[in-house]
């Protein structure tokens, strides 16, 4: 842990896994595959990954540890023909996406070689008041 994060958890409760989260993401994996992550409205986010290439039954969608996690088997066989040049991606992948703990994953889509993972804000955003006993 880095004296950044140990300096501040000395003034927090409660917020070990934000920092722990914060040190994973200067981590990350691979740029494989592309993503983009719109912000739909305040409570909605969608984020587009590029699997062309990819059949549906082949990609898993799950939510673990406030992970969003993306999985891709690619079921091309490498055949022996002749090819100047390959790039379409042929490739097993793993994607590991960081997400709060107040977002839940409503759906997800494939179509046209194009990943849609929807999220929605599940936090309620009312005051709570506390009674002092």
């Amino acid at each position: 842990m880095t004296r950044f994060t140990s300096d501040f958890l000395n003034y927090c409760v409660g917020f070990e896994t934000i920092f722990n989260s914060l040190e994973n993401l200067t981590q990350n994996e691979r740029p494989y595959p592309p993503y983009d992550v719109q912000r739909i409205d305040e409570d909605t986010y969608v984020i587009e990954m590029a699997l062309a290439g990819y059949k549906k039954e082949n990609i898993k969608v799950m939510v673990k540890d406030n992970f969003l996690i993306v999985e891709g088997k690619s079921d091309l066989k490498k055949d022996n023909s002749d090819y100047v040049r390959r790039g379409i991606a042929q490739r097993s992948f793993k994607k590991r996406l960081q997400i709060s703990d107040h977002l839940e994953c409503k759906d997800a889509k494939f179509e046209d070689g194009m990943l849609s993972v929807h999220l929605k804000n599940i936090r309620e955003k009312n005051t709570k008041q506390i009674t002092v006993k």
